[in-house]
């Protein structure tokens, strides 16, 4: 047992001078390592501690914004009545026979024939152009039962109802023909009408019936507009009372602007 002691004294004299010479050489002690935390039940030592996790609640998904169901409804009806106002409005064919429904229906027809690059008159030409016109008409259609009245907007044929009517008519396509700058528009009167009734299926047909002899005597059907009207419209007032007419022309010169 001295034996020993004396050993460990010794180990201790040594151990003080290389430690002494450590220092001085600038050497750094070597880092102790520490303890591991002792172990707990819930969790063993070898088995590293879990990372936090962020337990705030997930955002509540009934907490979206909802469409407003009744506002997109209310539009999809807004736009389904406007297509069905659209679709009851009248609209004109731009080419062939038939019966005018708008009341723009002349000033359509003009536009379009000036886009398709027909005939059209100057200004300083309109007057000169329907008196020259007007003379001619009074000249082939003497002889036969018609009235020529010649107006600010035009002339004025009308045309009584009887045999010489499609003759009349005949002679006023062949001359409407050579003045191509020109738009007609064809008025049946229907006998017993309202002068707002412009429905009657014969009197369309007699409308019709007048349009297809123009155009077969040469006018182009885009310068020609057909109504209907009854016979107390201002348009049947330019005769008498007993000469109650059943087609009426008005021809209006084609402006350039």
């Amino acid at each position: 047992m001295f034996q020993s002691s004396n050993t460990r004294r010794s180990g201790r004299i040594l151990a003080l001078p290389l430690l002494l010479s450590a220092m001085a050489s600038g050497c750094a002690l070597l880092p102790v390592e520490q303890d591991a935390p002792a172990p707990t039940g819930d969790r063993p030592a070898s088995e590293p501690a879990a990372p936090e996790t962020d337990t705030a609640p997930a955002e509540d998904t009934d907490s979206q914004p909802e469409t407003d169901t009744d506002t997109a409804a209310g539009t999809d009806r807004d736009t389904e009545t406007e297509t069905e106002t659209r679709s009851t409005e009248p609209t004109e064919p731009s080419l062939g026979l038939h019966i005018a429904r708008s009341s723009s229906a002349e000033s359509e027809r003009r536009v379009f024939l000036r886009e398709q690059g027909h005939e059209t008159l100057d200004p300083g030409r309109l007057g000169y152009y329907m008196d020259v016109l007007g003379a001619r008409l009074r000249q082939e259609l003497s002889g036969q039962p018609s009235a020529i009245d010649h107006q600010d907007s035009g002339i004025r044929v009308t045309l009584p109802e009887g045999a010489d009517q499609a003759r009349a008519l005949d002679t006023i396509g062949r001359l409407l023909d050579e003045f191509g700058a020109s738009l007609v528009t064809v008025i049946a009167h229907g006998h017993g009408m309202d002068a707002s009734d412009t429905s009657s299926e014969g009197t369309e047909d007699d409308a019709m019936a007048a349009g297809r002899r123009l155009e077969n005597a040469g006018v182009a059907p885009e310068r020609l507009v057909l109504r209907v009207f009854g016979t107390t419209t201002p348009a049947g007032n330019l005769g008498s009372e007993a000469f109650s007419p059943q087609i009426e022309l008005l021809i209006q010169p084609l402006a350039a602007s």
